[in-house]
């Protein structure tokens, strides 16, 4: 057998070159070195340049149309050493990831957990939460996500009465007078959601990118699918982006195959136009850190599979009509196929087919097999996500697979709109001026052209100005502008895991 010499050679000259550069590394916290403009650093325009009368001098910050130039972002996060890449150009974000990526269904039960926060009284074990005597206290004393506390936040289910006697946590309804009604005309959370880590604690890599992506007009925008699935509730998910998926991206569902037992595995195209779909980036903390998750939310308008509220509890009591709502989970919900069929999901008994030895490293490896607070797992007490969700509706552990190929116009307009982007945008009114060099323009001068006589019908006197009437004008594509990135993140330190969950020490 030959030996490949030179492709050897050429694997080690790359990863000798790696070494060096990991030597001088650029701030990976942020790739623009704090100028999201980076693309015209390199520009200045003299007064004795033509394009001075346009732009004045200086560095440019419009096109000659007057239309401002928009920022540029570049990001990544990874779980498991497998990365996802964030762009924003142009008011767009792209996010490219692998394909077939694995998700778990999880449901959110109306409920927020709020812990109690650093030196608070809190209420004593026994205490109701609910009760009008309490109101004050858990509005003082409790908070959904306390950002200043880092992991010391949370707190594991076993561990809600501290050694002084107080509620570490406690769980109220999305229509706890707390909320001050904001929530009192939510439909009724009854459809799952199937998500996956995307991002490692705190997201250092992409943090300028989705700060400035999660600030824009077209971000914490939730559709029918996901208020159905409780995206909407600011105190659980702290911040969120619908996304749309390039034409040839797909969500994948397991079905098995035909004779075998469930460990024989095929996924199948979902149709999404059969069974509906919306898209999410999410920010979520997680052990009282964010993280980034993407969640999928399926709902089939001919059968009710994917619906469900438990028909008990503070929020169950709450619901202003329990009219149509479905009170059993159906384990095994049906997709409709692309090709015609329509059939269940299968789950795995494992965390994902991406995650081959998760004992290695002491992180379980197991799927959970049932909801709820994600708690010390890989102890079998963990569940598959966070405290406000349902133990019955189970996870599913990669019957659907996703891939990640994703965009999101952050303006909130497609580009499909015939008046976005015209060019009478920057100086903003319907008829433009044109200046020119006039002159006779399209005159025939090749031999063919001239010995049988043709001439140009289009052939044009030009003159010195020509004004253009445009059906309309429109703002040109804008921004919100976020604030200068704290300090921590000029340079980035390297996460101290990029598992995709917190592996209990």
């Amino acid at each position: 057998m030959k030996k490949n010499i030179k492709g050897a050679i050429s694997v080690t000259v790359a990863l000798t070159a790696g070494a060096a550069a990991a030597e001088d590394m650029p701030n990976l916290g942020n790739l623009t070195q704090g100028d999201p403009f980076f693309y015209t650093a390199d520009q200045s325009i003299k007064a004795d340049d033509g394009q001075s009368k346009l732009l004045g001098t200086g560095r440019p910050t419009r096109t000659h149309s007057q239309i401002p130039h928009l920022p540029v972002y570049i990001g990544y996060m990874s779980t498991n050493y497998t990365y996802r890449f964030i762009t924003v150009a142009e008011q767009v974000l792209t996010m490219i990831g692998e394909g077939k990526h694995g998700l778990w269904r999880v449901q959110e039960n109306g409920t927020i957990r709020e812990y109690l926060k650093p030196g608070a009284k809190g209420l004593a074990p026994g205490a109701d939460p609910l009760a009008p005597e309490n109101l004050a206290t858990v509005r003082q004393d409790y908070a959904s996500y306390l950002p200043s506390e880092g992991w010391d936040g949370y707190r594991y289910p076993d561990q809600q009465v501290d050694a002084e006697g107080r509620l570490t946590f406690i769980d109220l309804p999305v229509t706890h007078p707390k909320y001050e009604g904001k929530y009192a005309e939510h439909v009724p959370i009854d459809l799952p959601n199937f998500y996956c880590t995307m991002s490692e604690n705190d997201f250092p890599y992409a943090k300028l990118a989705m700060d400035f992506a999660f600030s824009q007009p077209g971000a914490n925008q939730v559709g029918p699918l996901g208020k159905r699935a409780g995206l909407d509730i600011k105190e659980n998910y702290t911040r969120v982006l619908q996304l749309t998926q390039f034409p040839d991206a797909r969500s994948w569902v397991n079905i098995g195959q035909s004779g075998q037992d469930a460990l024989h595995v095929d996924w199948k195209p979902v149709d999404a136009s059969r069974t509906q779909v919306e898209y999410y980036l999410v920010e979520r903390p997680f052990f009282n850190k964010p993280y980034l998750f993407l969640m999928a939310v399926f709902d089939n308008p001919d059968n009710d599979d994917f619906r469900y509220v438990r028909p008990d509890g503070a929020y169950w009591d709450d619901l202003p009509s329990k009219d149509g709502l479905k009170t059993e989970v159906t384990l095994a919900p049906r997709f409709h196929l692309e090709g015609g069929e329509t059939a269940e999901a299968v789950g795995l008994p494992l965390y994902g087919v991406h995650h081959p030895n998760r004992a290695a490293f002491n992180a379980g490896g197991a799927c959970p097999l049932k909801g709820g607070d994600w708690g010390r797992y890989p102890d079998t007490s963990g569940g598959s996500g966070w405290p406000t969700q349902y133990e019955e509706v189970t996870p599913l552990c990669d019957a659907v697979l996703v891939d990640l190929k994703f965009y999101a116009n952050l303006d909130g307009r497609d580009w499909n709109d015939p008046h976005k982007y015209l060019a009478n945008a920057g100086v903003g009114t319907r008829q433009v001026q044109y200046t020119v060099q006039p002159g006779t323009y399209g005159t025939f001068t090749d031999p063919y052209n001239v010995a049988r006589g043709a001439t140009n019908p289009q052939q044009m006197d030009v003159p010195e100005t020509v004004t253009i009437t445009y059906p309309t004008v429109e703002a040109p594509v804008d921004y919100v502008q976020v604030p200068a990135p704290a300090e921590e993140y000029r340079v980035a330190e390297p996460a101290p895991s990029t598992s995709c969950r917190p592996i209990p020490g």
